[in-house]
């Protein structure tokens, strides 16, 4: 492996890399998406044990291997002459290598075929001058609700063998292991395993691989993991290996560094899976895990929701990165989006690969996303494809329903849409506020809208259409209009219809639901009402609010609103105002018991979270604002926290870091996004702060727990949410603004502008090396032509006009037809017998996902 990063990770370090099939190259399923883990383990257990849980069906499923040479048998950690290392990983590929002997090197490769095979390799090197007989022997176990299962072994006419794992659900998983052989055991196996024997020649090298399948029916099982065996692995290898070359490899100077940014790349791949007939192009799911992939309905519908769609904070995080390694990947998640577009325009938020809508339109990032891609790829025709469906999207956001005051400003519909449900304003937990987003215009909405009719007009340019300085005009009346949010320190929201933003006063706290409340107070400025209930149990009952009052002009009003006009949440229900009052008189709540109270106070408007930063990255904004925002991010007492920035000013009473009592954590997206703005607005020396930050916490955490989360909290080192979830990786796109290289191709790089790193960098991409000091910039290119930039250099791009033509590998190596299965099998279970003596089967430990491709043919029916 030339192209993968060589690394030398113990059993000491936790690091459970999760082994899924690469849709680069691999049949994958998403709706039996079954994936795998190595566990390195320590003391008494396996030293090897690859472990899965087949998405959800058992608690633990695992094969680890036994080898006896001259008597001695090697197992667990401490009997191995060098414990197994992994050594390299990639994508739906692993590599650890041990000595069994002083003198006998194994290197044990393991690799997701498909979604429903997996598979190992044991590579054994006899440096000795002598000739090394050995026998292997391969254990299973599994453990279905805290039982341990029996297993089947399937000998054949030939006394060959294969283990049959048992029903697991509705699967029959079948180990297979080249030349297991029942005479091994003298025509009778005792325990749930297979062996071989064999001799290795001095200063030779033999190869044993092993195959585990699992699909529906035993047959099967045993035809695809046979199919599987008998076949070539090295062009396989050899193609991984190629597709390293596309992913950058990001030399720090700090080990720990680099490995998070590496595990970051594969996990952004590994999330990526096949179309499905209701889904046209690639794409994503949130988290590849061992527990995940399952669908027992067997239509997708009942995926949790890291699996339910194209979430676009996640699509940010991954595009821009792909674009410049599979780039069809990246464009084929725009092309997703647009296949969810209606005839108005619209785009559903979250297209998935069942056919899943959410049913609200999508965050203004489109046009954004498929320029970024045209600025790795020069992709003209793409931009060309997706132009009118863009253009009809960022035109469906400006309807009289999503800007009910038609100033145009619209409103976000539903606080989903922003990717965060827990902002201490709209939120509906018992700590927020509660507040219906409709009736609110906020500033970070006009920040995606600016960015998307800035990409837009430089799309139009691009195509040389006709309307392109209209995508001006919008992209200033926009602009304008941010700038009425603007109250002299900061962005803030403002009410729909006052354009006001303001405190909230307090009218009735806890007050008996059962009994009328005379209020009789003005307000200092017209606001709406919001009025919660809480009590009694979580069905919402039956009940008519009645409120009298003052307009905003001053005339007597009078509001009602039904339970179905509230908002709820678990025990209690938010009613937001649709009028505006000036004074309120009295409120009275009929069909409610005395368990309920009631408070009423004006919409708070004026609390600071991270939306009002937004501007920084997606509005042009004048320098004074943008250096004001700047500041308040950089706040320890607002926003920069010890692992990053928070989503809400650390000043707010509903302050968690945790995010578990009140609004908090750090989440990626909104980190990445200020990052980028800090960069646009030339903080480059505190964006590389905050980066390098970022990859000291994850680091240490990566190290300590083994894994990336969902999410984690601001100041203690934990994560949170789905591990191994693409939303915790290190925001890559804002790494390569910070670094300031993009390695377009092997003959293009992008690079220059204010280098803030600190030290040397290094990045090595499509054979292209290029290294970053603040004495040089040097580029090698991989036709032998170097070329170096004195700094200050401002960004520009670097072409080695004397590079040849090198032509496309192909998308995968030749894929020979599927063997027909035997005519006649004989099969033989031995179910009884007894359970390995526990130093002879492998011990608990972890478990990992895999998915494949097209690289098998479907079986012939047998």
């Amino acid at each position: 492996m030339n192209n993968l990063r060589r690394w030398e990770i113990d059993a000491a370090v936790p690091f459970h890399f999760q082994l899924a099939a690469d849709a680069r190259f691999s049949r994958t399923d998403y709706l039996n998406d079954q994936v795998w883990t190595l566990q390195l383990a320590t003391r008494d257990e396996a030293a090897l044990a690859l472990q899965t849980r087949f998405g959800g069906r058992a608690e633990e499923v695992r094969i680890a291997p036994r080898w006896e040479i001259d008597g001695r048998v090697i197992a667990d950690y401490h009997s191995y002459a060098k414990p197994p290392l992994l050594t390299h990983f990639a994508p739906g590929f692993l590599c650890a290598e041990a000595s069994l002997l002083p003198e006998l090197d194994l290197c044990a490769r393991y690799w997701a075929m498909e979604s429903q095979a997996v598979g190992g390799e044991f590579r054994l090197i006899n440096r000795s001058d002598r000739d090394l007989p050995l026998q292997l022997e391969l254990f299973g176990r599994v453990i279905i609700k805290g039982r341990r299962r029996k297993l089947n072994v399937l000998s054949f006419r030939d006394d060959s063998v294969a283990l049959h794992l048992g029903q697991i659900a509705d699967i029959n998983p079948v180990l297979t292991l080249h030349d297991a052989d029942l005479r091994v055991y003298g025509g009778h196996i005792s325990s749930p395993k297979l062996g071989c024997r064999l001799q290795i020649p001095a200063g030779e090298t033999l190869r044993i691989p092993f195959v585990v399948a699992g699909l529906g029916e035993m047959r099967d099982s045993l035809s695809l993991a046979m199919n599987w065996l008998s076949r070539p692995w090295q062009p396989f290898f050899e193609q991984i290996d190629r597709a390293a070359r596309a992913v950058p490899k990001i030399s720090t100077g700090q080990p720990a560094w680099d490995r998070l940014i590496d595990l970051s790349y594969s996990l952004l791949l590994s999330a990526m899976l096949k179309p499905t007939a209701q889904l046209p192009h690639p794409s994503f799911v949130a988290n590849r895990a061992i527990h995940r992939g399952w669908s027992r309905r067997g239509d997708g519908r009942d995926h949790i929701r890291a699996w339910s769609g194209q979430d676009p904070t996640l699509a940010y995080l991954m595009v821009p990165a792909l674009a410049g390694i599979q780039a069809d990947f990246a464009k084929g998640i725009i092309r997703n989006y647009l296949a969810a577009q209606d005839e108005s325009g619209a785009v559903d938020r979250q297209p998935g690969l069942a056919g899943q809508r959410q049913g609200l339109l999508m965050m203004p990032l489109l046009a954004r996303l498929a320029w970024m891609i045209h600025q790795q790829n020069d992709d003209r025709a793409f931009i060309a494809e997706t132009f009118a469906g863009l253009r009809a999207f960022f035109e469906s956001w400006f309807t009289a329903e999503r800007d009910a005051d038609g100033d145009g400003a619209p409103e976000w519909q539903s606080e989903r849409q922003m990717g965060y449900i827990a902002f201490p304003t709209f939120g509906g937990q018992a700590w927020a506020q509660g507040a219906a987003i409709r009736q609110i215009e906020s500033p970070d909405l006009l920040a995606y809208l600016i960015s998307e009719a800035e990409a837009l007009h430089e799309m139009a340019r691009l195509l040389g259409e006709s309307d392109a300085e209209e995508f001006a005009q919008k992209r200033q009346a926009l602009e304008a209009k941010l700038a009425e949010f603007w109250d002299g320190a900061r962005y803030v929201y403002r009410d729909r219809d006052t354009h006001q933003s303001q405190a909230a006063i307090e009218l009735l706290r806890a007050a008996p639901a059962d009994e009328s409340h005379r209020i009789q107070q003005r307000l200092p400025h017209p606001a709406r009402l919001l009025i919660r209930v809480a009590g009694g149990i979580s069905q919402r009952p039956p009940m008519r609010l009645r409120l009298t009052g003052r307009d905003a002009a001053g005339k007597v009003c009078r509001l009602e609103a039904g339970t179905e006009q509230f908002d709820w949440y678990g025990h209690q229900g938010i009613y937001t105002s649709e009028q505006v009052l000036s004074a309120v008189d009295s409120i009275a709540i009929s069909g409610l018991s005395r368990v309920y109270k009631i408070d009423v106070r004006t919409v708070d408007s004026s609390r600071l979270d991270i939306s009002h930063l937004i501007p920084l990255w997606g509005g042009r904004i004048p320098p004074a604002n943008a250096a004001a925002l700047a500041a308040v991010a950089l706040d320890e007492r607002h926003f920069m926290r010890p692992n990053g920035l928070t989503m809400v000013s650390a000043a707010d009473s509903r302050f968690d870091p945790s995010n578990a009592r009140g609004g908090g954590g750090i989440w990626m997206y909104w980190l990445s996004l200020i990052g980028e703005g800090l960069v646009k607005h030339g903080c480059h020396q505190e964006a590389a702060q905050l980066v390098k930050r970022l990859l000291a916490r994850l680091s240490s955490l990566l190290e300590r727990e083994g894994c990336l989360s969902q999410f984690y909290d601001a100041d203690a080192l934990k994560g949170y949410g789905e591990d191994h979830h693409i939303g915790g990786i290190v925001p890559l796109h804002l790494l390569s603004e910070v670094l300031g290289i993009r390695i377009s191709a092997p003959d293009k790089v992008w690079v220059g502008g204010d280098f803030s790193w600190g030290a040397p960098i290094t990045i090595e991409q499509h054979g292209v090396r290029a290294t970053r000091s603040e004495r040089e910039i040097r580029i090698e290119f991989p036709s032998g032509h170097c070329e170096t930039l004195s700094p200050p250099a401002a960004w520009q791009a670097v072409i080695d006009s004397s590079a040849p033509q090198v032509p496309a590998a192909p998308d995968s190596p030749p894929s020979p037809r599927r063997p027909a299965a035997p005519q006649r099998v004989v099969i033989e279970l031995t179910d009884d017998a007894p359970a390995p003596p526990d130093d002879a089967a492998p011990s608990d430990a972890d478990s990992q996902p895999a998915s494949g491709d097209d690289l098998t043919p479907p079986a012939d029916d047998d």
